[in-house]
């Protein structure tokens, strides 16, 4: 009688436990789980370097930001203050460079006229008498000198941009004794009065003495409206621009709202009355 344990029925017998296995996986898994801990970890880092680096430009980038603003804050000054030195030095200038400087204003005011019509608007150089030769500064103390040295006509007109320079302009002129205002604090009616009895034939030997008028272009332009008498005659006119002159924004004559108007006003007189020079002061 065979041994039932020499049987063989094709059975496995010797087997493994299935709790190594378990381990096994066990094993594993907890090697997975610390890789992705570690790669975890890693990202996490690396977000964290990709945030600080982040933050640090945006440092750098608010510094460079302010370092800009800082450039063209100083850049707008410099080019502010080239402006007001140019239009102060502008009086100094060569008829050239001020007929240049006109023609520039004119083209700005009027961006639709055809060059045609830009060109009946132009000053010519034989307007203007240079005053380069005046080195004083061009104050209020130092004008009377300048009238009495570049003036030559029997009457002058000196226009000014504001009421209160023109105040200041008949002060320095020792006011009524050979000097008029006209500006718009007197009544218009007032100003084409004082003009009537200083052109015409028979005035008195007071108002005769007169010969400088001080105004501002709104105002002359109220006046040519009104009555042609500056017009009138052969006697040689001078008009002088009070350009040097700068107001509380840092406008002169020739940068201010007015500046076409005074274009006008002068190329009236230009036009209508014989022997008429600009000068600048």
């Amino acid at each position: 009688m065979s041994n039932p344990d020499d049987l063989e029925d094709g059975l496995l017998y010797d087997y493994q436990s299935d709790t190594e296995p378990n381990h096994i996986e066990e094993d594993s898994l907890s090697e997975e789980t610390d890789k992705i801990d570690k790669a975890d970890e890693v990202t996490i880092d690396r977000k964290r370097v990709v945030e600080d680096n982040g933050d640090e430009k945006k440092v750098l980038s608010k510094r460079q930001k302010k370092l800009l603003n800082s450039s063209l804050r100083d850049k707008k000054k410099e080019l502010f203050e080239y402006e007001i030195e140019r239009r102060k030095s502008l009086a100094r200038s060569s008829p050239e460079v001020i007929v240049d400087y006109f023609a520039a204003s004119i083209r700005e005011k009027n961006p639709n006229l055809s060059a045609l019509e830009l060109d009946d608007l132009y000053f010519k150089k034989m307007d203007f008498i240079s005053t380069e030769k005046f080195e004083k500064d061009r104050s209020l103390t130092n004008f009377p000198e300048f009238v009495s040295q570049f003036t030559k006509a029997p009457r002058a007109l000196i226009l000014s941009m504001s009421n209160m320079r023109v105040a200041d302009i008949f002060r320095s002129l020792n006011g009524s004794k050979n000097c008029v205002k006209l500006f718009s604090k007197n009544k218009l009616k007032d100003d084409l009065a004082t003009v009537e009895r200083i052109f015409v034939k028979n005035a008195n030997e007071k108002t005769q003495s007169t010969k400088y008028f001080s105004s501002t272009p709104t105002r002359m332009s109220k006046i040519f409206e009104s009555s042609d008498l500056f017009f009138q005659g052969k006697e040689k006119l001078d008009v002088i621009l009070d350009a040097s002159y700068l107001d509380p924004k840092k406008n002169t004559l020739l940068s201010s709202e007015n500046t076409m108007i005074l274009c006008q006003v002068l190329k009236l007189l230009l036009e209508k009355k014989s022997s008429v020079k600009i000068l600048l002061y």
